[in-house]
């Protein structure tokens, strides 16, 4: 860690600290409802199959966990850069048109995502009201993953995006040497 001239951790050292836990939990979240996924289709299967008895809470629950990693699953690919762009005529611009670009991509994007966190937070007060067929649990459990998997990307994307307006030349560090920086 960083430390400023009294030797406590500066702001940017703490941030880090922070967003490296985060990035452990979500990892470690996305890695169980892959697990639990695969375990609740198998034993689906196993029970329809082999003792004709359809277990309709593995597949609802199995449903959950799907969506859950899917949006969870968005931020972790922006982490590493994994979505699909095409950026031929902005890397070919010079780089005050590629600053501005980007800049512009980078504003839409955290409008679109900040719009659809607070959007989908008035989705969580019908949730509480409205119940899951087959295990009866509210559906804010569910739609729960809307702000917080949208949440997650939206810091994702601040994060890898902004370094891209100031030094737009640069391709992004890997994540070896953010993880070696921390």
């Amino acid at each position: 860690m960083v430390a400023n001239r009294t030797g406590t951790p500066g702001p940017l050292a703490l941030l880090r600290v922070c967003l490296n836990i985060l990035r452990r939990l979500v990892d470690v979240v996305a890695l169980i409802l892959l697990a639990y996924m695969a375990l609740a289709i198998l034993a689906q299967i196993v029970g329809r199959y082999f003792f004709n008895y359809s277990i309709a809470w593995s597949e609802e629950t199995a449903t959950f966990a799907q969506v859950w990693l899917t949006l969870l699953g968005a931020g972790i690919a922006m982490r590493y850069n994994q979505h699909v762009g095409v950026d031929l005529l902005i890397r070919k611009a010079p780089l005050v048109i590629q600053r501005i670009c980007i800049g512009a991509g980078l504003l839409l994007s955290l409008w679109f995502l900040g719009v659809v966190v607070v959007g989908s937070l008035s989705m969580l007060a019908i949730g509480f009201i409205v119940k899951s067929p087959a295990l009866q649990i509210p559906m804010a459990i569910p739609y729960m993953a809307l702000p917080v998997g949208f949440g997650y990307f939206l810091i994702e994307t601040a994060i890898v995006t902004f370094p891209r307006v100031l030094h737009p030349g640069r391709e992004a560090a890997s994540e070896d040497e953010t993880g070696a920086a921390a």
